[in-house]
């Protein structure tokens, strides 16, 4: 009973992690720190971000996954590095390798971490750095103006071999036009439809390679990072194909999107395995991949009949 209690905190504060919630006070014995590794970045480039805190041994945190929001950056991958503990006092860090498309000339980071309480979580935020954009292209190359263009002069006659005849090239295009026109109001609609399909199939196929590949390598040795790898690979094929925005979901708000029971199911013993370490086999990946072929199966039919 003790143990099912624990499992829904944790729960809980797994939830934290996938939505924006107020800042909670900071507790004094938990000290918080995030900072760059470079002061300046450039767009489309990765910086490193070190997110550490220091806490009693006695009590248990969470860091921000890849599901959380680093706006505005982006995040590219991430390395934990294992826990230290010396006179009561626990060490973790976490660097995260972001990159920003952004045009703003400064930009702020101030990322949390959750502590585990007996009911909740508390979320305590790190101190906000900054970093510099530099700019590819400081200042624009001045323009020659008008004026002061060099002018050459050549009086001398130019023989033309030919004269283009506008008439007949203006009835010509004319003509490709209504005939473009007539075609597209008669084989347009199967025509968009046929590249909607192959667009689909190709999307489908490319999301069954990479997903088949993660979930072997699952196979073959089941820990919590591949098992989140392989369950983001399905959000986003499904955010592409259905057009709602599962990566940003938590399993509850897919399952209340969806409203299918053998989802839910799926989805929840997913969840004990990423954040609990429960699964030990993949038969719950499996069955997204049904699902997805599934989904896939209804669009296809909905544009062949539409």
């Amino acid at each position: 009973m003790q143990f099912d209690k624990r499992m829904k905190v944790i729960i809980r504060c797994i939830g934290f992690l996938m939505l924006v919630t107020p800042p909670a006070v900071a507790q004094d014995s938990t000290q918080v720190r995030g900072h760059f590794e470079s002061d300046s970045i450039s767009i489309g480039k990765i910086i490193p971000y070190s997110l550490t805190a220091r806490y009693p041994s006695n009590k248990q945190v969470f860091f921000p996954d890849s599901t959380f929001s680093f706006t505005p950056f982006e995040i590219s991958k991430k390395k934990f590095f294992t826990t230290q503990t010396k006179g009561g006092l626990s060490y973790d860090s976490v660097v995260y390798f972001l990159t920003t498309f952004e045009i703003d000339s400064i930009q702020r980071l101030s990322l949390p971490i959750f502590v585990l309480q007996e009911k909740d979580c508390v979320k305590i935020l790190s101190t906000p750095d900054s970093v510099i954009l530099k700019y590819r292209v400081a200042t624009m190359p001045d323009s020659v103006s008008v004026e002061k263009l060099p002018l050459k002069f050549n009086t001398a006659y130019q023989k033309v071999s030919w004269i283009l005849n506008y008439p007949v090239v203006a009835a010509v295009i004319g003509i490709l036009i209504v005939l473009l026109i007539v075609s597209w109001i008669i084989f347009g609609k199967r025509i968009r439809k046929y590249f909607i399909i192959r667009r689909l199939n190709k999307d489908y196929q490319e999301f069954i390679a990479r997903f088949t590949m993660s979930l072997d390598k699952l196979s073959k040795g089941f820990t919590s990072r591949r098992a989140e790898d392989v369950l983001i690979i399905w959000k986003s094929y499904m955010e592409d194909l259905e057009k709602y925005p599962y990566t940003k979901f938590t399993s509850r708000e897919i399952v209340r999107l969806v409203n299918d029971r053998q989802l839910e199911s799926a989805l929840r013993t997913i969840d004990r395995g990423i954040y609990g370490g429960f699964l030990s086999s993949v038969d719950s990946f499996q069955f997204l991949q049904s699902y997805s072929q599934q989904r896939f199966n209804k669009k296809e039919a909905e544009i062949k009949n539409g």
